[in-house]
């Protein structure tokens, strides 16, 4: 597409425009239409092509899910069953971060393996509850079952666990995890 010409009237318009416009120190006059050349060559710096992004393992969402398959064999087919289960139903996210945080410290300690965190699947048992999860995150279903996993891949729980995942339905299903602890050195 080629540029159109300035009509009379444009540079007239254009001319009034810029009478009291004063150069600032260039000594050069302006390139006149004739002398300007038809076109530019403009050199464009290579682009530069990257390898894979990977996120980083520290601060990675679910980083540790399904980690250890060994434990999750275990887990999954009954034949390992939870030394300690926590439930954070009807708590805020604060609460249960702080609750959630002393507790695997606590199992830990006490050289617990694999503790059960049962966080719910977000349907509301009662008005009560209802009113205190309208306040918190987005005002979305299942804020604990989406924030749990993300607080065991991240922080201070990440330093305490192995692996991670979701428990079988006889022990709650996607509403619950299974926490593997490591050993307390």
């Amino acid at each position: 597409m080629r540029r159109r010409d300035l009509t009379k009237d444009e540079k007239r318009l254009w001319q009034i425009y810029t009478r009291d416009v004063t150069p600032t120190g260039s000594e050069k006059p302006a390139i006149s239409e004739a002398e300007a050349p038809d076109r530019y060559d403009i050199k464009l710096p290579r682009k530069k092509v990257f390898k894979e992004n990977r996120p980083p393992s520290v601060s990675n969402f679910e980083s540790l899910k399904n980690k250890d398959s060994n434990w999750g064999k275990k887990l999954k087919q009954g034949k390992v069953r939870p030394d300690a289960t926590i439930d954070l139903h009807g708590l805020t996210c604060v609460e249960a971060h702080e609750r959630l945080l002393r507790y695997l410290e606590k199992a830990q300690n006490n050289n617990k393996r694999v503790v059960l965190i049962i966080t719910g699947k977000g349907g509301p048992k009662n008005k009560a509850y209802e009113e205190i999860r309208y306040n918190d995150f987005e005002n979305s279903r299942g804020v604990l079952r989406r924030e749990v996993p993300m607080w065991l891949s991240g922080g201070a729980m990440r330093n305490m666990i192995i692996s991670f995942q979701e428990a079988r339905q006889a022990d709650g299903g996607n509403g619950a995890l299974y926490v593997v602890l490591k050993r307390k050195s």
